[in-house]
C-alpha cells in the first residue's frame, strides 16, 4: 500500500499576533513575555475528519485560550526551552497532553519551541482506538491535563525530524510529507492505551502556580481599571513577598510588569481590530494615557514597532489594501 502524503501548509510568524492561529481554528491569545519576541514559523494539515497542526516558536511567549469548543485536542512537545510550562506545570521534550472540548490552555514557552498536535472529535478518537484493537482509557476523556510519562525518545525523534523539516522547508507553499499525521496519531493514541493515566502529582500545580493563576484571573477581570499589589496578593491569598516570588519563578516576571504587558498587548488587539481606534483612545481605555511618551517606548521595546505602526497595519487590514 502506498504512504499517505499529506499537504501540509506553512506560514512565517511575523508578529506576535500570528500565534492567535497556533492550533488550527482556535482563536488564543499571545503575550509576548520578557525575552526575546517571538519568531518562526506555523504549519497545518487535514486528514480523515482531523486537523493537524505545528509551531516552531522561537522567542519567549505565553499563549493561552480555548483550542475547540467541541472537540479534543491531543499533542506533544517535540523540543522546548529549560523553564516552559503548560498549565503552569514543568515541561519537557516528550511532554504529552489533551486539553477537552471548551476548555482553556495555558502555554509558556521559553527559547526555541517545537510542537504538533491533533484537534478531532470524540466520536473519531474512539475511532482510532478502535481501529488499532485498543482499549480507549476513559480518564482520557475526563479531564485535560499531561501525561504522567513522556513519550517514547524513538518517536520524539521521528516526529522531530520530519516536523522539523516543514518549518525549515524555504517555501511557505503546499509541503508533501508522507504520513506524518498518521504515524502522529498512532503514536499518541498508543501512549495514552499504554497505562492508565492516574492522576499524577505534574497534573496538580503546586502553591506557586495557585497563586499566579488566581493574581491572573484577577488581573483578567480588572485589566481596564486600577489594580494594586495588595488587592492582587488578597485575590490570591498571599503575602506580597511571596506573590512577587511566584511570579518570577513561573513567569520571570513582576506583578506590575506583567499588568502592563497586557495592557499593551490590548492596546495592540484595539488598534488592529477597531475602526474607529486612535493611539490616544486605546491607550485611555486600557488605563495608560497619561503618559504617551513611556506608552511608546514600551510599545516599541515590547512589539518592534511603533503604535502608530501598528494602527497602520489595522486600517490596512480592515480595508483589505496593501501596506
Amino acid at each position: 500500500m502506498p504512504a499517505v502524503v499529506e499537504t501540509w501548509h506553512r506560514f512565517d510568524i511575523c508578529r506576535i499576533d500570528d500565534l492567535g492561529n497556533a492550533i488550527f481554528g482556535a482563536e488564543l491569545e499571545a503575550i509576548q513575555m520578557p525575552g526575546r519576541r517571538v519568531r518562526g514559523s506555523l504549519a497545518f494539515a487535514a486528514r480523515d475528519g482531523i486537523a493537524f497542526s505545528s509551531g516552531l516558536i522561537d522567542g519567549n511567549v505565553l499563549v493561552r485560550g480555548v483550542f475547540s469548543a467541541d472537540a479534543i485536542t491531543l499533542g506533544v512537545i517535540l523540543r522546548i526551552g529549560s523553564g516552559s510550562r503548560l498549565w503552569l506545570n514543568d515541561v519537557s521534550k516528550g511532554s504529552a497532553g489533551v486539553l477537552l472540548p471548551a476548555e482553556e490552555c495555558d502555554l509558556l514557552c521559553r527559547g526555541n519551541a517545537l510542537y504538533v498536535a491533533a484537534t478531532l472529535s470524540a466520536a473519531r478518537l474512539k475511532q482510532q482506538f478502535a481501529r488499532r484493537g485498543l482499549a480507549l482509557d476513559r480518564n482520557l476523556l475526563d479531564r485535560s491535563g499531561l501525561h504522567p510519562a513522556p513519550l517514547a525518545a524513538s518517536a520524539v525523534r521521528w516526529l522531530s525530524g520530519q516536523v522539523a523539516a516543514i518549518h525549515n522547508a524555504k517555501s511557505t507553499a503546499e509541503i508533501d510529507r508522507p504520513g506524518i499525521g498518521s504515524k502522529f496519531i498512532e503514536v499518541i493514541v498508543s501512549h495514552y492505551a499504554r497505562a492508565p493515566l492516574g492522576r499524577d502529582e505534574t497534573s496538580r500545580p503546586g502553591s506557586h502556580a495557585q497563586i499566579v493563576r488566581a493574581a491572573c484571573k484577577y488581573i483578567a477581570r480588572h485589566l481596564d481599571s486600577p489594580i494594586s499589589i495588595e488587592a492582587l496578593s488578597q485575590a490570591a491569598s498571599t503575602s506580597r513577598r511571596t506573590l512577587f516570588r511566584a511570579f518570577s519563578e513561573l513567569l520571570d516576571d513582576t506583578p506590575r510588569d506583567y499588568v502592563r504587558r497586557l495592557r499593551l498587548h490590548r492596546i495592540r488587539r484595539d488598534l488592529v481590530t477597531h475602526t474607529e481606534a486612535t493611539v490616544s483612545s486605546a491607550a485611555q481605555s486600557w488605563g495608560m494615557g497619561r503618559d504617551m511618551g513611556r506608552l511608546a517606548r514600551d510599545y516599541r521595546t515590547l512589539f518592534g514597532e511603533s503604535p502608530s505602526a501598528t494602527l497602520a497595519l489595522g486600517r490596512a487590514l480592515q480595508h483589505d489594501t496593501p501596506l
